[in-house]
């Protein structure tokens, strides 16, 4: 059973212990109220601060420690994850895990494991496919949860995705492939696995989370790899299972998806998607600020600082400059978090992920539109 409700968090109290935290100027308390101000279209001073899933690299330069490169950020140790959070001065953390079922991969020197191709490539083989321990996930879960709310930060939970499991596990282009010469296969591994991820969702929705998260691995910088009508047919059905079932329990619904997006947005609305991210630039094709004029009424923006661009080959006085842009353009009326347009890579020097994170913190706009706002 989850260690307390979700009426009674919704109740809660502000902590005072939180006031005993020190951080070095100019970072910030951890504020999930950012966050879902933001996510309401309440504009605040404050802009929230979100970057989920950094590269270890980058982890072990914030942490100063030397944790495996083949894991990933949301696998340490509960309270090692909540200081890295609070170092990257996130406003919410986030939970999932890798189901790495029927991949073939390799590992690095340096221990990092890369994506080859996937094995499943047909009936023969779904007597290997195997599931994760969903009791070892709510353990996790759980303490998570509760250590996070303590310090501040809300929860964001990345529910698994059966589309994008089913492509590496299959290989992507023989995925591409068996939705049109094994329809039928594709639906039973989908449908396997779609339960799965179900049943998890369900048990997640137990425990006191602020967003569910769902995730796409279809789309590329020139678009969705399958047409329209397979898209719908091979993963947005799968999504709209997912997104109805978190919104049935009062919980917004956050999208991450890859590449070039912007057409697809009418249809991602009517998923139920509130909040949409890492909005990719897509070398210029993708402009998050018409996305901005045209939809921002009714999506929060979350990310386009440039990973390949002012994160990578800027100063930090240029990310700086960038990120006061992005908010004076984006937060107007809230809707928007600062974020990167992908996640903090291995070539991205640290420096600039701190002048991101700096810049967000210092940055103030102007007084609360609804300053009466009920419940603060």
């Amino acid at each position: 059973m989850p260690w307390v409700s979700k009426r009674a968090w919704a109740r809660r109290p502000v902590i005072a212990l939180r006031v005993l935290i020190r951080y070095p100027d100019p970072m910030r308390l951890p504020d999930r109220n950012r966050f879902m101000d933001a996510l309401a279209h309440r504009e605040t001073p404050e802009i929230p601060f979100f970057e989920y899933d950094p590269d270890m690299k980058a982890v072990n330069a914030i942490m100063g420690r030397s944790y495996p490169m083949s894991i990933h950020p949301f696998d340490l140790p509960v309270d090692d994850y909540i200081e890295l959070n609070r170092l990257m001065g996130n406003d919410m953390v986030y939970f999932s895990h890798v189901w790495r079922v029927g991949r073939k991969e390799k590992s690095d020197a340096e221990g990092r494991i890369h994506y080859i191709d996937g094995e499943i490539k047909g009936p023969d083989d779904l007597e290997r496919l195997w599931f994760p321990d969903m009791d070892d996930i709510e353990r996790r879960l759980r303490a998570l949860t509760r250590k996070a709310h303590d310090a501040g930060f809300g929860v964001v939970y990345g529910t698994q995705s059966a589309a994008f499991t089913s492509t590496v596990a299959m290989g992507f282009q023989d995925f591409c492939l068996a939705v049109v010469d094994l329809p039928e296969f594709v639906h039973d591994l989908q449908r396997r696995f779609q339960q799965y991820a179900m049943t998890e969702l369900r048990m997640a929705l137990e425990y006191p989370i602020d967003v569910v998260k769902l995730g796409s691995g279809l789309v590329t910088k020139n678009g969705p790899m399958l047409s329209p009508a397979m898209m719908e047919e091979f993963e947005i059905s799968l999504l709209t299972e997912q997104s109805d079932l978190a919104r049935r329990a009062g919980l917004p619904v956050e999208l991450h998806i890859d590449g070039y997006i912007e057409p697809m947005i009418p249809r991602i609305l009517e998923l139920g998607v509130s909040i949409l991210n890492p909005i990719e630039t897509c070398s210029g094709r993708q402009d998050i600020y018409r996305i901005k004029k045209n939809w921002g009424d009714f999506l929060m923006l979350s990310g386009n600082i440039d990973v390949d661009g002012v994160l990578y080959h800027g100063t930090r006085e240029d990310v700086a400059k960038d990120v006061a842009v992005h908010i004076d353009r984006l937060a107007v009326g809230g809707g928007y978090a600062v974020a990167t347009s992908h996640n903090l890579h291995e070539l991205i020097p640290v420096v600039n992920f701190y002048a991101m994170r700096d810049a967000t913190h210092g940055y103030r706009r102007g007084g609360f539109k609804d300053s009466a706002r009920p419940g603060r």
